[in-house]
This record gives structure tokens, C-alpha cells and sequence, in this order.
């Protein structure tokens, strides 16, 4: 055998060796990343707590019937991060009409009507139509017949669903 052929084969074995290495290291690498994925799905927490950050917003089904009658408060969040009303003798959790949806600009939350346009922010005095769902069974009721998504186990009752809107005035 000359020195050139045996060079090549030395190289060819090097080499051979080497990519056996790297493919054991990028496996290694592999089931390691899936080990962490999957240890990291299984630690989440699925409970249906919210961030402190986004504040619950519920909506209501399109088409209910509303109800009528008048709650006047100050727009607020709370420290588990749901929108209530304070009229000086409940807290409500507003249930929010269909259409109606949230805004953040920077720390200002802002509910925003069907017609895109900036109805409340938290802080100011609202008034708006609709009722409490009163009773022990209020919050499967709600979560049955009125929103499309559960209500985070955080934001308990009294519940008040909008109807009609008495004013679209905030008053200050």
C-alpha cells in the first residue's frame, strides 16, 4: 500500500469517527431540548388564573335579550384583574355586551363600543343598563347561557350584565 492511499484511508477514518461523534452530541442535544419542553408544559400551571397584567374582559353572547335597570360607579380593576363597577354597595363583574372590547395605551385601560370608539376608562363613573344575576348559581348560569368562555375562578360575583346603555356620558 502506498502512503497516499493510507493517508486517505487514516482521514476517511478521522473523519468517519468524527461524524459519529457529532451525530451522538446533536442527539444528545435533541433529547435534552425535548426533556426541557415537555418538563416545562408539565409544570404550567393550566388553572384559569389571569395575568395581573391583562384584565378580564368578558363578552356577551351576540342577540341576548338585555335588561334594564340602572347601575352608576366608578370604573375599576381589581388585584386579581377584572373589570368591575363600584356603586358604593356591590363590586360588580360587568359582563360586557357583545361588540365591546379592551384597550391598553401605555398604563390607561380603555373599554372600547361596537363603533370603535373609547366609551369608559378605568377610573371614570359610569352609567349603564342592565342587571345582576343574583344566587349561588350565578356563575353557572352566566357561563352556560350569557359568555363564551369560562369566568377565570378569580373574578367571583356579584355579576352585572349590561343591557341597553343609559348614557354613553361618563360622568366626572
Amino acid at each position: 500500500m502506498n502512503v497516499k492511499h493510507c493517508i486517505y484511508n487514516k482521514f476517511n477514518s478521522l473523519l468517519y469517527k468524527s461524524s459519529k461523534s457529532r451525530l451522538k452530541i446533536i442527539i444528545l442535544f435533541l433529547l435534552i431540548t425535548v426533556i426541557i419542553i415537555c418538563t416545562m408544559f408539565a409544570c404550567k400551571d393550566n388553572s384559569s388564573n389571569i395575568l395581573l397584567s391583562i384584565p378580564y374582559f368578558p363578552i356577551q353572547k351576540a342577540g341576548l335579550a338585555r335588561m334594564d335597570s340602572l347601575l352608576e360607579g366608578r370604573l375599576e380593576l381589581d388585584d386579581n384583574g377584572c373589570l368591575r363597577v363600584n356603586d358604593n354597595f356591590s363590586n360588580y363583574l360587568i359582563i360586557w355586551p357583545y361588540g365591546f372590547s379592551l384597550r391598553t395605551e401605555g398604563e390607561e385601560i380603555q373599554i372600547i363600543d361596537e363603533k370603535g370608539q373609547i366609551f369608559a376608562r378605568v377610573g371614570d363613573v359610569i352609567k349603564i343598563g342592565g342587571g345582576e344575576i343574583p344566587g349561588e348559581e350565578a356563575r353557572e348560569l352566566i357561563e352556560e347561557s350569557i359568555v363564551e368562555q369560562p369566568l377565570p375562578d378569580d373574578c367571583q360575583g356579584p355579576y352585572w350584565v349590561t343591557g341597553d346603555w343609559v348614557t354613553e356620558e361618563v360622568v366626572k
